[in-house]
């Protein structure tokens, strides 16, 4: 009866003991809360390079929007592909890149940014005039009668090494810069210095 009652008390101390006790606490919590710090990392990175990346690109069509205002010769498409290589070259990336550029020029008269040429590149449209003030106009800072501007678009395409909550996404910038070294970034065919040819169909016999 005493081994017994000796017996019973030993399991309820050791009973006890193990409720009182805190060891392996910590390796419980590791389990739990391991897997959202990851998480949490992985998350963290992929926001941090998404924004890494949209700087990159940002800074490149600045770049490419720089170079064509320093052009003084005529370009063509060649030339505008090229532009498209050196964008693909800056941004560093595997996925494929486009661009746009377009010149307009400010109209005081009608108050408008009327297109002297849009070109597309890797699969984009050419802009109409129609587009000018839906897309390039909200963007243009003011401009003195005459005056002309480069219009730079780009797209590059951002995607996440891992799914953290960022899916794949397209990088968009605008740029405007005015032509530095001349008037007007002349296009072969288009605003060649040889007349007053527009898309918009008008003239002005400025020669732009």
């Amino acid at each position: 009866m005493e081994l017994s009652h000796k017996i019973a008390s030993g399991i309820r101390n050791r009973i006890s003991f193990l409720r009182r006790s805190e060891s392996g606490t910590l390796s419980v919590e590791a389990v739990l809360v391991l897997p959202m710090l990851l998480f949490a990392y992985l998350g963290m990175y992929v926001f941090f390079e998404g924004l890494r990346e949209r700087n990159i690109n940002l800074k490149a069509a600045y770049t490419v929007g720089d170079l064509l205002s320093r052009e003084t010769n005529l370009i063509d498409m060649d030339y505008l592909n090229g532009m498209n290589g050196v964008f693909g070259w800056l941004t560093r990336t595997g996925n494929d890149v486009a661009m746009r550029v377009t010149v307009v020029r400010y109209d005081e008269e009608d108050d408008k940014h009327v297109m002297v040429w849009s070109r597309g590149v890797s699969g984009k449209p050419d802009l109409e005039q129609g587009d000018i003030e839906v897309i390039v106009t909200p963007h243009v800072p003011i401009l003195a009668d005459a005056d002309s501007a480069i219009v730079v678009e780009t797209w590059a395409t951002y995607q996440p090494l891992f799914n953290a909550g960022l899916e794949t996404t397209e990088l968009y910038n605008i740029i405007v810069t005015p032509p530095r070294f001349t008037d007007q970034l002349m296009l072969v065919g288009i605003g060649d210095g040889g007349g007053s040819e527009h898309n918009d169909g008008s003239g002005d016999g400025l020669g732009l």
